[in-house]
């Protein structure tokens, strides 16, 4: 494998799908980041069997192939590069060459074979929101998610789409917090399901601060968000979320 790219661009790859990395666990290979080469793109990967992170980038691709890449290491080498093109070589025996400039370095890589794939998601729905409002959204409700791993469910945010809005609530046992928007696109389309608090945190990273589209699809057991060149799949929390409307009290008359 080989290919050449802007340093600025792998090394917000890598930064992105770092972030899905395991930082320790019994599968090595969880603690890499899997390095895809295409015909004109690099994929870059992170999973650690909850949630995964996947980022395309351009590439100049000499000749195709994958590894997997130790994610602190790859992260450190590639922020230290100067700020020109890089080259990426490996060799039959994953030993990796990654050059800029005078800056030259060399790390051992290990086979993909040990890489889980990412589930496939099968959509049941789908609806698109500006990335800027869900970012807004999160931000308003994720703070309220709870850390008691006794109620599991309620350490994520419940998303309900119903009559063309989408409501988002969270709530921790001593706050509750919620945020409606009009959704473009929503009219017909209801569900809910809770994400975990975890998986929004890192949704709130990637999503676009304009009105660029994220595409929110929803599988059966996980649920995707889309934007551009990121894709972030996460597991769905199981269980019976709070009644939140009971919850709230309303104006006495």
């Amino acid at each position: 494998m080989k290919f050449s790219c802007e340093k600025y661009l792998l090394q917000s790859a890598v930064a992105t799908a770092s972030r899905a990395a395991a930082a320790k666990s019994s599968v090595p290979a969880l603690e890499g980041l899997l390095v895809e080469a295409g015909t004109d793109t690099v994929r870059v990967t992170g999973y650690d069997l909850k949630t995964g992170i996947t980022t395309t980038i351009p590439a100049d691709v000499a000749s195709s192939g994958y590894l997997v890449l130790n994610a602190r290491l790859l992260g450190d080498i590639v922020r230290k590069l100067p700020d020109e093109i890089l080259t990426v070589e490996v060799d039959d025996n994953y030993m990796t060459r990654i050059r800029s400039g005078m800056s030259d370095f060399e790390i051992v890589g290990t086979s993909a074979e040990d890489y889980p794939e990412l589930p496939s998601v099968e959509s049941v729905n789908n609806v698109d929101i500006p990335g800027k409002i869900l970012r807004s959204m999160i931000s308003q409700t994720c703070f309220a998610v709870s850390d008691n791993e006794a109620r599991p469910i309620h350490t994520g945010a419940l998303f309900e789409i119903e009559n063309g809005k989408l409501t988002m609530v969270a709530v921790d046992g001593y706050r509750l917090a919620l945020r409606r928007e009009e959704i473009e696109g929503a009219e017909g389309t209801e569900c809910s399901f809770v994400v975990p608090g975890s998986a929004l945190s890192e949704v709130e990273k990637i999503a676009p601060d304009s009105d660029d589209k994220v595409r929110i699809t929803l599988g059966a057991k996980h649920v995707v968000f889309t934007t551009e060149d990121t894709t972030l799949i996460s597991r769905r929390l199981e269980g019976e979320f709070l009644n939140y409307k009971k919850s709230i009290p309303t104006a006495g008359k």
